[in-house]
């Protein structure tokens, strides 16, 4: 829908709220501000506004727009508003002036563009020049919109709701309390990290990490009484706790037959990165063996923490930085990392939108903070590049509490009997097929990875937050230790909340199964912010015959971007 088509639909709104009730133009521009509109003032009048826009419908009724984002159009609109012309004689009146300034011709367009130089043709015929440079126009700010869009994961909008995705996925339900999960005290920014293994009197252990070694199926099922819950990859699975949360998402890859040649390229150029280190000698012996187990990584990313007065883009070595830019800039990999922060979206809305929030404004607010990907909401990235990466059981401590981690693995394997995922407080063994992603709360929830056949290979993409970075845009972009020495300890505490008062915040973000449209909806959808503010306002508006047209006409012209 072309801009001023939306104006157009603003003023009908605009126009109509005038005529019942006795309202300047500053309270009503005011009100329409608090609806979610962006509103700008001119010295045009509503009546050479209406008339403008109505050419301008006409004219681009003569173009075909196939590069819209925007999959409503004015005809659908009309449809929705013909439904409730039947409540009064003055709506009929309304529809009849509607008809009529549709019909205007498009001499008044001419005033908003100027004519062809002389001697010039337009390309097409039957198009006007005015029409022809209109349309142009309208393209490439069409064009210019999707590549803002694209270019911001923290403002980027959805065209639709997912909601055939929404209904079609399986449900387990685990006898455990997401309010059990413990975090770390005064705000429950973090998880609590693991202690290290006994030190042993006049002995020099060999073992620096708690649990560092494989475990396998039949130890899990007979040790931890875990369930081996074997998912066929074809519809997501949804992990429940005893109060119906949705705590731990596995989902299928996109619905697309090139994404397994997606998932296998992405797995092949990491294979490549890693043997250009070994060449290279950018990997060491010594750095195959960490705490989550023995293969090769890469960060990239924002970090917070470890004392640091702000947050940073990640220290990278300077010879493993072409390996990772390599893997940065690699298409399948940031379609992977895409697809991630979408499946995000999808399964915890609330979540992903404070995500956004907090991540949006960190990154305003330092520009000098590097994206991984323009197309995904977090901000650090691992890349387990092999050749076999399969974890230790181990807690990411430093990352949200209550937040969700990504992990997308691909390679050659047995999913049934390698690489299951198991998430020891929720007693589960689940398999984990090559191609797909699961989001788990990973700093609160230990997990690892079941050991893989000695033919077998296995890399993955996990992204993350570290929450930190939402302790520090909280504290308003300051550390602890700046904000008690700005206002003490009452000071924190203040900014850390009460007593279990973050923590039960946090739980409160995971949505459940049966909300989890309207959370979507609530969250992403502008129209509901217009719907919600002329519900509050219903009881000034009720004695209009007018009142459910209005309602319609600011409905659907806020679906649209003003």
């Amino acid at each position: 829908m072309s801009g001023g088509s939306r104006i157009y639909l603003l003023c009908l709104a605009i126009g109509t709220m005038a005529t019942m009730r006795d309202n300047d133009s500053n309270s009503l521009a005011d009100e329409f501000a608090a609806a979610g509109f962006s509103v700008y003032k001119t010295d045009v009048s509503l009546e050479e506004l209406v008339e403008a826009a109505a050419a301008e419908r006409e004219a681009d009724g003569n173009v075909e727009d196939t590069e819209s984002d925007i999959e409503e159009d004015y005809p659908h609109f009309e449809i929705y508003r013909v439904k409730d012309m039947s409540q009064s004689e003055t709506n009929v009146h309304q529809r009849q002036d509607i008809q009529h300034r549709n019909s205007v011709s498009l001499q008044s367009s001419s005033k908003l563009s100027p004519s062809l130089r002389s001697g010039e043709e337009p390309s097409h015929p039957g198009r006007s020049s005015a029409q022809e440079r209109k349309a142009d126009y309208h393209k490439n700010r069409r064009r210019r919109k999707r590549q803002e869009n694209a270019s911001n994961p923290y403002t980027r909008t959805s065209k639709s709701t997912p909601s055939d995705i929404l209904t079609s996925a399986e449900q387990i339900s685990v006898n455990f309390d997401a309010a059990q999960l413990r975090t770390t005290k005064g705000g429950h920014w973090l998880g609590v990290r693991d202690k290290g293994p006994p030190k042993q009197k006049g002995k020099k252990d060999s073992v620096r990490w708690a649990n560092a070694r494989l475990r396998q199926v039949h130890e899990l099922l007979r040790d931890w009484d875990c369930v081996h819950v074997r998912w066929d990859a074809k519809r997501p699975l949804l992990i429940l706790d005893r109060h119906g949360r949705i705590i731990v998402v596995f989902v299928p890859g996109p619905d697309d037959p090139e994404w397994p040649v997606v998932a296998t390229e992405a797995a092949n150029t990491m294979k490549q990165v890693r043997e250009e280190g070994l060449r290279t000698q950018a990997f060491g012996q010594d750095k195959e063996l960490h705490r989550r187990g023995r293969f090769f990584t890469l960060k990239s990313g924002v970090s917070h923490g470890g004392g640091q007065a702000c947050p940073k883009n990640v220290d990278i070595p300077p010879s493993h930085e072409p390996l990772v830019e390599q893997l940065l800039q690699d298409k399948n990999i940031r379609r992977i990392c895409g697809f991630q922060s979408s499946a995000f979206k999808t399964w915890a809305p609330k979540l992903f939108k404070d995500y956004a929030t907090d991540l949006g404004d960190l990154f305003a607010h330092n520009p000098k903070l590097r994206h991984n990907f323009t197309n995904s909401i977090f901000p650090s990235v691992t890349f387990n590049v092999g050749p076999q990466s399969a974890s230790f059981e181990h807690l990411d401590d430093k990352n949200r509490a209550l937040g969700w981690c990504s992990i997308t693995n691909t390679g050659e394997f047995d999913a049934t009997k390698s690489a299951l995922l198991y998430l020891k407080e929720l007693k589960l063994a689940v398999d984990f097929p090559s191609t797909t992603t699961s989001f788990i709360p990973s700093a609160v929830v230990h997990h690892g990875n079941t050991p893989l056949a000695p033919h077998e290979t296995r890399y993955s993409i996990t992204q993350y937050a570290a929450g930190g970075l939402f302790r520090y845009v909280q504290y308003k972009f300051r550390t602890a230790k700046q904000v008690i020495t700005a206002g003490g300890q009452k000071l924190k505490q203040s900014l850390d909340g009460g007593p279990g008062e973050r923590h039960e915040a946090g739980l409160d973000l995971f949505s459940k199964p049966e909300n989890l449209r309207s959370d979507y909806l609530a969250c992403f959808n502008r129209r509901n912010a217009v719907r919600k503010w002329i519900q509050s306002s219903g009881d000034r508006y009720e004695a209009a015959s007018e009142y459910r047209d209005i309602c319609t006409i600011c409905e659907m012209a806020s679906s649209f971007e003003l």
